[in-house]
């Protein structure tokens, strides 16, 4: 049996609230919009799909083996931006601004489950939280003023890392943390 599963940096609270009244401050009197909530923001390191349930602790070993190298990552927020799909926006998104310690801890994480047959990343890693997954019903033209506004400093330290089921219904996507890492002070 297979579950879809990711590893993901955790955000801390107060910072995801801190871009979550910014973004609506910016989007005030926007309907018809299903914004991810915030309990599910998160910056995801590695994806992997479907996953094979019986091999799950080895996973969770492999993860906390390559975590255990990394301490906390002092992190900043940076702009927002979309990812579009022939030329369609499909997702909004918050980026943070770029450290090579989050780069580094991505690609090791590529690296181990490449050995554990995964397909390997073909794109540079870019750290971003997703905000929203476009429907095709919303106002774009107010979501897509996010891209214009200029985000104060936010700095913020992120201390885990999270191995999450994602199941898929209906009504979106459901995560639960599998198993939690924290990143060695």
């Amino acid at each position: 049996m297979t579950i879809r599963t990711f590893v993901a940096l955790e955000i801390p609270n107060d910072a995801l609230s801190k871009i979550i009244d910014l973004r609506d401050n910016a989007t005030t009197g926007l309907k018809n919009v299903r914004w991810e909530p915030k309990e599910k923001l998160h910056l995801t390191l590695k994806f992997l799909g479907d996953t094979k349930e019986e091999l799950v602790n080895e996973y969770i070993s492999a993860i906390e083996e390559t975590v255990s190298k990394f301490h906390p990552f002092e992190l900043t927020f940076k702009e927002f931006g979309i990812f579009k799909k022939e030329n369609t926006p499909k997702i909004l998104w918050t980026g943070l601004e770029e450290n090579p310690q989050v780069v580094r801890l991505a690609d090791e994480l590529d690296e181990t489950f490449g050995n554990f047959g995964f397909e390997r990343e073909k794109r540079r890693f870019k750290s971003h939280i997703t905000l929203l997954r476009f429907r095709g019903y919303e106002d774009q033209k107010k979501i897509l003023s996010l891209l214009g506004v200029n985000i104060p400093q936010i700095n913020f330290i992120s201390e885990k890392v999270i191995y999450f089921e994602s199941r898929l219904l209906q009504s979106g996507s459901v995560y639960r943390s599998i198993q939690s890492f924290n990143l060695k002070n």
